[in-house]
């Protein structure tokens, strides 16, 4: 009975660790959640600043990916300037979309999102407990700076 349940995490946690995909599901996400054209410019505003600090933290602190257990099977991700473990750039584009909707009533969604997103980076070892947490501690620094830049240029 649990082997199932553990095939499926593990499809649909490498499925999610796809960028590609990722981003789409993340899109879809938006696009479904907020009606508001300007929000959802902020929003990707907010992804462009907050993968841009993922990028440069990951290249400053070049801590290698642990690659542990089940994600060890699939091959370490190795996607061009993304190939260091600090911070996860999943976990921190999702904690961003979970602070962004903090006020609309799909938060659970985002919320249930984010947490499943880092708990996937964990279960299939391509990350640690420190890079979703510097990933959870960038999320809000990364939305406050998106509102500062919207408020002086976009508002």
């Amino acid at each position: 009975m649990i082997e199932p349940l553990l095939s499926a995490l593990t499809d649909v946690s490498l499925l999610l660790g796809n960028e590609i995909i990722f981003f789409l599901v993340v899109g879809a996400m938006v696009f479904l959640a907020e009606k508001r054209p300007e929000k959802r410019k902020k929003i990707i505003l907010g992804i462009i600043i907050i993968s841009i600090m993922v990028i440069a933290l990951k290249n400053i602190f070049a801590i290698e990916r642990p690659c542990t257990g089940i994600g060890a099977e699939f091959g370490c991700p190795s996607f061009p300037f993304m190939e260091h473990s600090f911070p996860s750039g999943h976990a921190a584009v999702a904690f961003l979309l979970m602070i962004a909707f903090l006020d609309k009533k799909s938060f659970p969604v985002f919320w249930l999102f984010a947490l499943f997103i880092a708990f996937s980076r964990l279960f299939l070892g391509v990350h640690n407990f420190e890079d979703i947490a510097g990933a959870l501690v960038l999320a809000p620094i990364a939305y406050h700076i998106t509102d500062v830049l919207w408020g002086r240029y976009f508002a």
